[in-house]
């Protein structure tokens, strides 16, 4: 901690002397003496300057015939030289060591203000301050380059909130003087974690350490990292705290050197041990921090709330923020005449009405060993098994929270036992809702779908090689969001299980019926058993019992194939099949009539094209990139690339897109047209004429009325071509275009002086 005030009035100092047109270097004395910037000084002479330096304490000291000037500050051991190019006389150094220790002074009381005077921690606002500048570069932050975002995870901000366990308990048992050792050796353990990591240089952390009162720290780390190695590093500062007596004899003769002898003895080594609970909250987008109130304050409370719930699920834990919800509530209490259960967590961690929870019995959750005790010893034989006794449905939340009732599915269920743990069931989980559920063979949530849809694509992949043309159908609820907030994940998931079991209905004789996700289920099976009336009914009474959710449907079956070999030549492989019917599911492009929607090149093309007229042109590029990876290779879509790339400013990429397109469809004139205004716009004007003088001058009439800006483009590099006396240049064809290309632009408002400058040659 000292070093930490050290650098920071020697940065005030460095920056005045700056000023004054000079440099100066700092040094400390620790048994050694070292630099602030090289590590211990082996320097002979400059070894004997600094040991002058102390003896002249108050002034300055010069070697004679040197222009080097040292300054000494006593109270911390701290010296400074300064290179003035030439000796200054004794008035003058008098003179300047007043304004540097002006300096030194206003430097050392900001430091106090800004730092915990016990721990030499940063103190609540500086904190807050440092904590402030940190989500400002994050959310500026950006990667430089498409390969950064593939190479480097994207940076990220946590909030570590500690405090130390039962420090009243300290406090209490062996005084205030005892218990301010801890807490300096509490932070200064912090502090050297922290260094350990920065020197580990993972992730490009920063760090600041902060300690705004009493057995309360704060900890911020930025770093380009995930998840796992956040919750590596707050594991790491636990187990610090954790894993070795504190303070130990070392620590302690650090700390209370200086004080009065016998003030205050540590307790024996044995009584020494001190764990800390760390609440964490991490984002990579401070946007989704705040909600209504300051990013800040919304990262410290959030902190603080996890730090909450680790001291109340046992303490000496790290818990992040965003676990509270799916796995850190309890229940408060159960009543037996209402059946209404409360439980200890609410709106400040997420919990909304409508969400499910699962409830498991403090023995049976899977943690609790099973011992037994033979009258000599105690010997773990195992673990008591997880299994749910129940689960609820919130009805009103509140701040810190909630109140439940019973699932329907678990009408039956007895009282549930206070401090039953709770484990929230996401959208999309509806298990628990089919036939044949059983609370005592846990499996994963996504494992009630039939074999899961790593089967159902090797299915699609075997039959297809089989010749027997699969068909894949995917239903989703279009507004599932909406509907999710105004009823709750478990009113969702009752809606999914209902689409579900529908399904099950109506395609018995189906291969696979797997829930994709939290709003879409998919149908699959051999061609044979596809009946299109079949699912016309099935769509249009699902429509109707669920029609606030939108239910739409995707398909893809033989017919679809068939259809596109024919009129394309395009060959569609049905191994592709459930990505073909997620295509077609899709909400945007459709006529809003029909809820079937079957997969063909038209449904590729209005989809990209509903993306392309939203000005979602990455995302729609990326649709065409996926496309191009299922074999729908249509010189339509790859038109439609073209002008995604353009809009995203990638010229040489849209060239070569529109290119691509007119080879793959000769008589493609909007294609070649499209490819002409991309090539003037790249300078690229011979490239452009070569495809453009080919056409017949019939295209060239349709174009003035197809594309009139192509029209005028190919005028402007017939133009271009003239100036250059280029071999390319069509004089009939170019005054033939030339009136109506400038009437174009007249009324476009454009610069026409190369084309009037090639007229005039002309």
């Amino acid at each position: 901690m000292k070093l930490d005030k050290l650098r920071w009035i020697y940065e005030a100092i460095s920056i005045f002397v700056s000023e004054q047109g000079y440099e100066c270097r700092g040094y400390y004395l620790f048994e050694k003496w070292f630099s602030l910037s090289d590590g211990v000084v082996s320097d002979t002479v400059v070894v004997s300057s600094l040991a002058r330096s102390v003896s002249v304490t108050g002034s300055s000291y010069r070697a004679k015939g040197s222009s080097v000037t040292w300054f000494h500050f006593q109270d911390l051991d701290f010296s400074i030289s300064i290179d003035f190019a030439k000796a200054l006389k004794s008035s003058t150094r008098v003179s300047f060591r007043k304004k540097i220790d002006a300096v030194y002074f206003a430097a050392l009381n900001e430091y106090r203000v800004a730092h915990n005077p016990l721990t030499g921690l940063l103190a609540k606002d500086a904190f807050a301050e440092a904590l402030a500048q940190t989500v400002s570069k994050i959310s500026g932050y950006s990667p430089i380059s498409a390969d950064a975002q593939e190479s480097i995870l994207p940076r990220a901000i946590a909030v570590f909130a500690l405090d130390i366990d039962y420090f009243k308990q300290v406090n209490d048992t062996w005084g205030h003087y005892y218990g301010d050792q801890v807490l300096k050796a509490f932070g200064r353990r912090l502090a050297e974690t922290a260094l350990d990591i920065l020197n580990s240089s993972v992730g490009s952390p920063e760090i600041h350490v902060g300690h705004p009162s009493g057995e309360e720290f704060l900890i911020a780390i930025s770093a380009n990292a995930n998840k796992a190695q956040f919750y590596s590093w707050a594991s790491l500062f636990r187990a610090k705290i954790a894993d070795e007596l504190l303070p130990t004899d070392e620590e302690w003769a650090y700390l209370t050197r200086g004080d009065e002898v016998g003030k205050g003895l540590p307790p024996l080594l044995q009584e020494r041990a001190v764990t800390t609970s760390v609440g964490v909250t991490l984002s990579s987008s401070i946007s989704r921090v705040s909600s209504g109130s300051s990013p800040i304050a919304s990262l410290l409370d959030r902190a603080d709330t996890a730090l909450y719930k680790a001291k109340a699920a046992g303490r000496n834990q790290v818990i992040f923020y965003d676990e509270i919800l799916t796995s850190c509530g309890r229940v408060l209490e159960h009543d037996s005449a209402t059946g209404v259960v409360a439980i200890d967590i609410g709106a400040n961690v997420g919990v909304t009405v409508g969400q499910e929870f699962k409830v498991f019995p403090t023995a049976y959750t899977g943690k609790k060993k099973f011992t037994v005790n033979d009258g000599r010893t105690t010997k773990t034989l195992g673990f008591y098994p997880k299994v749910e006794s129940g689960r609820i449905i919130v009805f009103d939340t509140q701040p810190e929270i909630s109140f439940a009732c019973l699932a329907p599915h678990y009408s039956d269920q007895s009282i549930f036992e206070v401090g039953s743990s709770l484990e929230a069931v996401p959208a999309g989980s509806i298990k628990h809702l089919l036939p044949n559920f059983s609370r005592y063979f846990p499996v994963p949530e996504d494992a009630g779908r039939g074999d899961g849809v790593k089967s159902l694509q090797e299915y699609l992949k075997d039959t297809t090689a089989e010749d027997k043309f699969p068909f894949a159908i995917v239903v989703r609820f279009s507004r599932e969001d909406e509907y999710s907030k105004k009823y709750g994940p478990a009113s969702l998931n009752y809606a999914l299980a209902r689409l579900f079991k529908s399904a099950q209905s109506v395609f018995h004789a189906a291969r696979f019926i797997e829930v994709l996700d939290r709003a879409s289920i998919c149908i699959v099976g051999e061609n044979r058993i596809y009946k299109e009336s079949v699912l016309s009914g099935f769509a249009e009474e699902v429509a109707g019992e669920l029609h606030e959710l939108g239910v739409l449907v995707g398909v893809f079956c033989q017919a679809d194939s068939d259809s596109e070999r024919e009129s394309l030549g395009l060959e569609l492989d049905h191994s592709n099949a459930l990505d073909f019917a997620r295509f077609a599911a899709s909400e945007l492009g459709r006529d809003p009539v029909f809820s079937i929607r079957h997969f063909n090149y038209k449904t590729a093309r209005d989809v990209m094209q509903a993306h392309r007229d939203a000005r979602a042109y990455k995302v729609a590029y990326a649709d065409y990139e996926k496309l191009l990876a299922l074999g729908v290779i249509v010189h339509g879509l790859e038109n439609l690339a073209g002008l995604m790339a353009s809009a995203m400013g990638e010229n040489q990429l849209a060239l070569k897109h529109y290119e691509t397109a007119f080879q793959m469809s000769p008589n493609g004139l909007i294609y070649k047209s499209n490819f002409c205004t991309a090539a003037v716009r790249l300078d690229a004007d011979e490239s452009a004429l070569v495809v453009m003088n080919a056409l017949p001058i019939s295209d060239v009439d349709t174009l003035e009325t197809l594309h009139i800006y192509g029209y005028y483009c190919y005028t402007l590099a017939l133009a271009k071509a003239k100036i250059a006396g280029s071999n390319l240049f069509d004089q009939e064809r170019f005054l033939y275009m030339v009136s109506k290309a400038l009437l174009f632009k007249d009324a476009a408002g454009a610069d026409n002086s190369v084309i009037e400058r090639a007229l005039a040659m002309a």
